[in-house]
């Protein structure tokens, strides 16, 4: 039995099908169509049930779903003993931070990281959620989250803070507290969500329009007038042609933190990364926190 192929058969188990199993893999979903195939085969017994909805474990997939499961995890704890021991500062390193921090706050720091460690090689992978670190997703995460899981070892730096931005040419034609129907706020996500956005009880009657699930996203939208945002403060007070929306205070968030698995905090790549994060997030901390 091929581990390869059961690490397929996992990522399809626990995302419920084959594109978004290709996704997390990083293959395309026919590879892993045809892997699967090729494992049912093999093993000589039908491990899902191929449904409109997706795939379905049959109780034969049930069975070796719980048992991989079991090897995976030892696996992974041998791995992570193995790599927590090693003090070398050459080889990969992940970091996972979210979009906005990648391309509007850390990525000079990252480069004068790579500079600094030429031995090292940074993989940066860019997302919200939370790369399973127990897994070796990713070696190190940046993450908005007030209180991190016990399995996770890291430093909490300072809160996010956020306000209403638009461009200054959308500002020019629009008035939000004379004329607040005439103006909208860009959608993020589930309609729900909307009521938590930093300052939108200031501007109650501004109707939702779109979705935009990003805050990249939502900055290039502001930029091209397209309406009014609620973003990182980072990210909407050192944009050219945006600005506040109100003088109103901005709106403390969730923390920020520098996490990795706690098996792996005394790797070497995994101390050296974490610790360089923090300093270089401390010294943004007016920025993140809006203190203009």
């Amino acid at each position: 039995m091929n581990w390869d192929d059961m690490k397929v058969f996992l990522a399809i188990a626990a995302c419920g099908g084959l594109k978004k199993a290709a996704t997390q893999l990083g293959v395309h979903h026919t590879s892993v169509a045809r892997r699967i195939k090729a494992f049912e085969s093999d093993l000589g017994v039908k491990l899902f049930d191929r449904l409109p909805s997706g795939y379905a474990l049959t109780q034969a997939g049930e069975s070796l779903y719980q048992s991989a499961q079991t090897i995976r995890q030892e696996f992974n704890a041998i791995e992570s003993e193995l790599s927590g021991k090693d003090l070398r500062l050459e080889g990969d390193i992940c970091l996972t931070v979210p979009h906005g921090f990648a391309l509007n706050l850390l990525m000079p720091d990252l480069q004068e990281f790579i500079e600094h460690y030429p031995g090292l090689n940074l993989k940066i992978d860019m997302r919200y959620s939370m790369s399973d670190l127990a897994n070796r997703e990713a070696d190190v995460a940046i993450r908005l989250v007030n209180e991190p899981a016990d399995s996770l070892a890291g430093r909490r730096v300072c809160k996010t803070h956020w306000a209403a931005y638009a461009s200054e040419n959308y500002l020019a034609s629009h008035d939000p507290n004379k004329h607040p129907t005439e103006c909208h706020w860009l959608g993020w996500g589930k309609a729900h969500n909307h009521l938590s956005w930093a300052q939108k009880e200031l501007f109650p009657d501004i109707p939702v329009r779109g979705d935009m699930y990003s805050d990249v996203l939502q900055l290039a939208a502001v930029k091209q007038d397209f309406g009014i945002a609620s973003l990182p403060c980072f990210i909407g007070d050192q944009t050219p042609g945006v600005r506040r929306v109100t003088d109103a205070d901005s709106v403390a968030r969730d923390w920020i933190w520098i996490l990795s698995h706690k098996d792996m905090a005394s790797n070497a790549r995994v101390r050296v990364l974490v610790d360089f994060l923090y300093q270089a997030l401390l010294k943004k901390v007016d920025l993140i926190e809006g203190r203009r």
